[in-house]
């Protein structure tokens, strides 16, 4: 991670800072020894670019500005970088970083910063089934990953579990499919628990032809650790259709709906993601996540 034009902060800047630093998701892949020669299957990417920028505005945080860039090569991911910029002390400061990651027969190897590294063992498709992340603090983490699988042979992640050092499950996530219209998600992290329905109405169903993930499964605990492999395709392939609306099972006393709108450029590709959470004291959440896709 570099973080551009050092100064000295108060602490309230260096909060803000430390803050910015735990931001998830810093993960990436190697150009030149990423195993663009392998062979047998493995998942593609019609594009070469999928970028996403956001602006974020939460209290009492100055605004700061993320942009996450994807690239690809020969239908896999190749490379992906953050940027992260913002105003502090009346200073410019930005955060970059990249990860590397380099695939072999059935394996991908995804190295971060910290030195912590997430090896994945690959099915003959090219989709994980296991993962073992090794910490810099000595922590391991071990993933088992299931899959729905259509009659295309494309796969559709429905499970992921995570392990701690002593063997015992601490977090998961269960996805199951209704028509592929209709998803229901349960999360458990420790003792939490939380279900969810995302749907797609039958009215508003846009093709996910940009082959995004749903932001909302990616950010999401444990699946916020394996970002280049969502990105990737290695988790499974993106829903075919945009989620429009995702509710809590037990709704009944918030009344709580966020509700997607997306734009799309001519080739029915999406530029722009707009979220909005309503409850019963009426909007309580906005958030605009724009994608350059190419």
């Amino acid at each position: 991670m570099k973080l551009n034009k050092p100064r000295t902060l108060s602490a309230y800047f260096f909060k803000i800072l430390f803050s910015l630093l735990l931001i998830g998701g810093l993960v990436a892949c190697s150009d030149d020894e990423n195993g663009d020669n392998e062979g047998g299957q493995h998942p593609t990417i019609s594009f070469s670019k999928i970028q996403l920028t956001e602006v974020m505005l939460e209290e009492p945080v100055t605004p700061v500005t993320s942009t996450k860039t994807y690239l690809y090569k020969s239908g896999r991911l190749s490379s992906y970088t953050y940027l992260q910029s913002f105003s502090a002390g009346g200073e410019a400061f930005e955060i970059t970083g990249t990860t590397t990651v380099k695939y072999t027969d059935h394996q991908a190897v995804v190295t971060d910063e910290t030195g912590t590294v997430s090896t994945y063992t690959l099915n003959d498709k090219g989709y994980a089934v296991s993962c073992i992340r090794q910490e810099s603090d000595g922590t391991v983490r071990t993933y088992e990953f299931s899959y729905l699988v259509n009659t295309e042979d494309k796969y559709y992640l429905t499970n992921i579990t995570e392990r701690l050092n002593d063997g015992n499950v601490y977090s998961s996530i269960d996805i199951e499919f209704s028509g592929f219209r209709s998803i229901h998600i349960k999360q458990k992290v420790g003792s939490y628990e939380h279900n969810s329905t995302a749907i797609t109405s039958p009215d508003n169903e846009i093709a996910n032809i940009s082959e995004i993930p749903y932001p909302y499964l990616a950010e999401q605990h444990p699946l916020e650790m394996h970002t280049v492999a969502i990105y990737g395709k290695l988790l499974g392939e993106p829903f075919d259709y945009f989620i429009t609306q995702l509710s809590p099972d037990d709704n009944s006393e918030s009344l709580e709906t966020t509700t997607y709108t997306y734009t799309l450029d001519a080739r029915g590709v999406v530029t722009s993601c707009k979220e909005v959470t309503n409850d019963k004291y009426g909007v309580a959440y906005r958030r605009t996540v724009n994608y350059t896709i190419e």
